[in-house]
């Protein structure tokens, strides 16, 4: 049961890192469309070599209004647009790009795209921001063949809150996650239960300042910090973070997602433009495997702290079987990820965001020994930014430890734990 405990412990950290990216492609008729990279399931057919689409598949796949019915000519309707539409004979396949533009700006036409880039580099001009929100996680673990564990209570409803600040130059953020946990209902034993101390909230706050990550883990108060050169995370993390917004945008068009106009709200007597993107499961994969690459948990679990042998070996075994995990997760995850984003119309800064994700993946037999499990994770939140060009105040990191100390204080307080008290007899069995 402890390899069984270890294995769950993976389970829930994927399951929650996930809290943040084009569906298989599919045939009507022997033909499939690729609309801005993405591969979409639609209602087409092909005749006397013109491609048409329903007016209804424009609508709630593509998102596009339209006000004919039945079905319309692809090219043309895209062309009169002024998108571009490619014919690829070898997969029987229409490639259309094309982005919906607004035209009631100063600047002229701007795509979804355009004003992003154009928000993007607003927000960077300020430097500085704050964002908080509050979002509820649902999560769902079964465990169909495995009769030991289905007995195992289910996780309630979880409700996060939220708050940071960022600044841009030099880089520093703080965030702050308070996580509501019903222990009561998860069928802790007293003991556990003990370890929270009664409370029913889980804080982990971290900070990046100085090409340094410092953390307070819950129930810690003690900063810890890992030195990301070290890490080896520095040079991956710098070009991330300094490629431009039309970079930004053109990657995300790469991966196949798409930025997309949607219905123009008020809030709080304030116009807003919305900005709309779904990610599926296939995208997700590909960006996934493009941003982690080789990437070494072990590094990441040890803040490059110098190993015994025996340690290494043990970390060496945990690289491993964290790759397995993702691996698997990846064969056989099913991810669907909506956001909208709020513009505000008279500043063009972002000002809102609300998201909705649904994650299902399994894990097999070969990293759970008693059967697979299944992960179902729900989670929908709204966040908002504010105090644009505000000087950012960073928690005091003055006592933070490395890594390594802190395992030391661990070890010792262990130790202390252990030790029998003076006069105490201590039976020791011999064969």
């Amino acid at each position: 049961m402890k390899i069984m405990g270890r294995k769950m412990g993976l389970l829930l950290l994927i399951g929650l890192l996930v809290v943040v990216l084009a569906t298989p492609a599919a045939f009507a008729d022997g033909v499939s469309l690729s609309f801005n990279g993405e591969d979409y399931v639609a209602d087409m057919y092909l005749e006397n070599g013109v491609s048409y689409i329903s007016a209804d598949s424009l609508t709630s796949t593509l998102g596009v209004t339209v006000e004919e019915e039945g079905y319309v000519a692809l090219r043309n309707f895209f062309e009169n647009l002024g998108g571009e539409v490619e014919w690829d004979s070898s997969n029987n396949q229409v490639i259309v790009f094309w982005q919906e533009s607004v035209s009631d700006l100063p600047e002229g036409d701007l795509s979804a795209d355009d004003l992003v880039v154009k928000s993007t580099e607003l927000l960077q001009e300020f430097n500085t921001y704050k964002m908080s929100g509050d979002a509820v996680i649902v999560m769902d673990i079964t465990t169909p063949e495995a009769a030991e564990m289905a007995e195992m209570p289910q996780i309630p409803e979880m409700n996060m809150t939220m708050e940071g600040v960022f600044q841009q130059e030099p880089m520093a953020m703080y965030m702050r996650q308070t996580m509501e946990m019903p222990f009561e209902e998860m069928g802790l034993t007293e003991e556990e239960m003990a370890m929270f101390e009664a409370q029913n909230t889980m804080v982990t706050e971290m900070v990046w300042y100085d090409n340094a990550i410092y953390q307070k883990m819950p129930m810690a108060d003690q900063w810890i910090v890992q030195d990301l050169a070290e890490m080896g995370m520095m040079d991956g993390l710098t070009n991330l973070i300094q490629i431009t917004p039309q970079q930004s945008v053109d990657m995300m068009r790469q991966f196949g997602i798409t930025n997309k106009f949607g219905e123009d709200v008020v809030i709080d007597g304030q116009e807003y433009y919305t900005v709309t993107n779904h990610v599926y499961g296939d995208t997700f994969k590909k960006v996934l495997e493009e941003l982690m690459g080789d990437f070494n948990f072990e590094d990441l679990v040890t803040g490059g702290i110098e190993l015994s042998e025996e340690e290494q070996e043990e970390m060496t075994d945990v690289n491993a079987e964290m790759q397995q995990v993702i691996k698997s997760m990846l064969e056989t995850m099913e991810l669907t990820f909506y956001t909208e984003t709020y513009i505000n119309k008279d500043t063009f800064l972002t000002e809102g965001m609300s998201m909705d994700m649904e994650l299902k993946f399994e894990l097999d037999e070969t990293m759970i020994p008693e059967g697979p499990v299944s992960m179902h994770m729900q989670m929908q939140g709204d966040f908002i930014l504010s105090d644009f060009g505000v000087e950012i105040e960073l928690p005091d990191l003055s006592n933070a430890i490395t890594q390594q100390e802190y395992m030391e204080q661990i070890m010792e307080m262990m130790e202390v734990e252990v030790e029998p008290e003076p006069g105490t007899e201590v039976e020791v069995e011999v064969e």
